[in-house]
């Protein structure tokens, strides 16, 4: 007999661990000295989690100084697009 499932009673979700043990195996080269990955989601509840894996202190640097320029980069690209519809008015 199936059980009928409650939508608005599960349990909270959580990513696999095998799966962040896959996606950290996949990331970086050959050797392990290079891996890493920043995981950024959200949960079912709507709050923003970010998990993150690295190999070295160094690796986790390199990819928080990536994140850091992609996020000023979309930044500037918001703020462009505020401005420029502003003459359109």
């Amino acid at each position: 007999m199936n059980p009928e499932i409650d939508p608005d009673n599960l349990d909270a979700f959580h990513i696999p661990e095998k799966f962040l043990d896959q996606l950290f195996e996949f990331s970086g080269g050959q050797d392990d000295s290079s891996k890493g990955f920043m995981l950024c989601f959200v949960d079912q509840t709507g709050n923003p989690n970010i998990l993150t894996r690295a190999s070295s202190q160094i690796i986790e640097m390199g990819m928080r100084k990536a994140l850091e320029k992609y996020l000023i980069q979309i930044e500037e690209a918001d703020i462009s697009i505020e401005g420029g519809s502003q003459g359109l008015e």
